[in-house]
């Protein structure tokens, strides 16, 4: 049934004035408008013909994104390398104590995000911290020991 904008013949009861409101509505009144069905989300999938792999999910583990906020506090100056003892390897502390204080930071660090991916038994991430009017990135390989992840490798953003 078709709607002209100055009068229009409908059945429906709600039309009770000169222009119907259901027919501003859906997708012929917006061809971009998704249409999303009540109590659904729509999938998020990969392009096709992209070669990605497909994320596990959109939130990092914690005890990942408390690991990466350790560091940070490393890095910034308000922990001890020696503090990680248990989740760095022996060339990683090595590394945070040479960085120990690098990224000057009048208040702790705040992680503004942190993403991860993981291929196997290694996971791979990388954070940005808020420090002051500045952001600042690092990177880290884990791998699981004990339970655990533990930092085997750590990239900073070169500015350190």
């Amino acid at each position: 049934m078709s709607h002209s904008p100055d009068r229009h013949q409908c059945p429906r009861p709600v039309c009770a004035g000169t222009v119907a409101p259901h027919a501003r509505r859906g997708r012929a009144a917006d061809p971009y408008r998704p249409m999303i069905t009540p109590g659904r989300t729509p999938v998020r999938r990969p392009l096709p013909g992209r070669c990605r792999a497909v994320l596990e999910g959109h939130r990092t583990p914690g005890e990942v994104r408390l690991l990466a906020q350790q560091m940070a506090e490393v890095l910034v100056g308000r922990r001890a390398p020696e503090a990680l003892r248990d989740r760095s390897s022996p060339a990683v502390r090595e590394e945070l104590r040479r960085l120990r204080g690098a990224l000057p930071c009048r208040s702790a660090p705040r992680l503004e995000r942190v993403f991860h991916q993981r291929s196997g038994d290694r996971l791979e991430a990388g954070a940005v911290i808020a420090c002051d009017l500045r952001s600042r990135v690092f990177a880290f390989g884990a791998r699981r020991r004990g339970g655990a992840w533990v930092c085997t490798d750590l990239e900073t953003d070169g500015s350190l």
